[in-house]
C-alpha cells in the first residue's frame, strides 16, 4: 500500500505541467502591474502627492480591467489567475484608498473616523468573496449586472473627496461627519444586492456607436490632458448610472420573471 501511495504521489507530480508559456503568465503579470501601481499610490499617499495618488490608481485600474480580458482572449484563464487577482484587487482597492483617506484626514484618533476606515477595507474583502462565489449563478438576464458596487469602482468613489478637495475645504465640508457618512455609504453599497452596470455583454445599438465613440474619445482626453478632471468627470458618471442600473435591471427581472408564469 505504501509503495502503491508512492507510484501514485509521482505520477500526480509528474502529471503538473514542469513549464508555462508566456501566454499563461501575461494575464498575471498584468495583475502585478496593477498591484505595483497600487502600493506606489500608498507610496504618493505617505508623502501628500495626492494628485499622484488617483494617477497611480486609475493606470491600476486599466491593469485590472485588462488582465481578465487578456486571459479570455489568449484562452489564458487559470485558477492561479483568478485569486491572484482578486488578492491584487483587495490590496489595490480595498487597503491601498482607505489608508490613502485616512492620511488625507490627517490622521484622526479618537474618534469613529477610524471604525468607517476599517469597514471599507472588510467589505471590499466581502465583496470580492462574494463576487467569486456567485461567478456561476447568475441568471441570464443579470449577466450585465454585478451585485452591489464592484470594488475598484468603490476605491474610486471613495478617492472622489480628494479629488474635489478644494470644493469641500471652500464649503467647510472636509469634516470626519461627512467624509465619515460617504465612506460608509460606500461600504454599504458594496455588500448589499443594488444593480450596478458590469459592462461585460452591454451591446449598444447601431445608431448610438459613433456618438458614443465620440464621448468616449473626450473623455480619454479629459483623463490624459488633466488626469484629476478626468477622474471626477468618469466618477460622476458612475455616480449618475447608479439609479438607471436599478431600473433597466428591474425592468428585465420583471420580463423574465413574465415569461416564466406563461411557460
Amino acid at each position: 500500500m505504501k509503495n502503491k501511495g508512492i507510484k501514485l504521489a509521482k505520477k500526480a507530480l509528474q502529471a503538473r505541467p514542469r513549464r508555462f508559456s508566456v501566454v499563461w503568465m501575461l494575464p498575471n503579470f498584468l495583475t502585478i502591474c496593477a498591484l505595483i501601481f497600487g502600493l506606489q499610490a500608498m507610496y504618493q499617499a505617505i508623502f501628500n502627492n495626492w494628485d499622484n495618488v488617483i494617477i497611480m490608481i486609475i493606470i491600476a485600474s486599466v491593469f485590472d480591467m485588462l488582465d481578465g480580458r487578456v486571459a479570455r482572449l489568449l484562452k489564458s484563464t487559470s485558477e492561479f489567475g483568478m485569486h491572484l487577482d482578486s488578492l491584487s484587487d483587495f490590496v489595490v482597492f480595498g487597503a491601498v484608498p482607505a489608508f490613502s483617506i485616512y492620511l488625507w484626514m490627517d490622521k484622526p484618533q479618537g474618534n469613529l473616523f477610524w471604525i468607517v476606515i476599517v469597514l471599507f477595507v472588510i467589505c471590499s474583502g466581502l465583496r470580492l468573496a462574494r463576487f467569486n462565489s456567485e461567478l456561476s449563478e447568475r441568471p441570464s438576464y443579470a449577466k450585465n449586472y454585478f451585485n452591489g458596487v464592484p470594488t475598484p469602482a468603490a476605491a474610486f468613489l471613495l478617492l472622489f473627496p480628494i479629488a474635489i478637495d478644494e470644493y469641500l475645504q471652500f464649503h467647510n465640508l472636509k469634516t470626519f461627519e461627512v467624509v465619515g457618512l460617504w465612506i460608509g455609504f460606500i461600504s454599504v453599497a458594496m455588500v448589499s444586492n443594488l444593480p450596478t452596470f458590469s459592462g461585460k455583454v452591454f451591446q449598444i445599438p447601431k445608431s448610438f456607436v459613433i456618438p458614443l465613440l465620440i464621448v468616449l474619445a473626450l473623455l480619454s482626453n479629459a483623463i490624459i490632458s488633466n488626469p484629476i478632471r478626468g477622474f471626477i468627470i468618469l466618477v460622476l458618471v458612475y455616480i449618475f448610472s447608479l439609479p438607471l442600473a436599478s431600473i433597466f435591471y428591474w425592468r428585465l427581472k420583471k420580463k423574465a420573471q413574465a415569461l416564466n408564469l406563461k411557460d
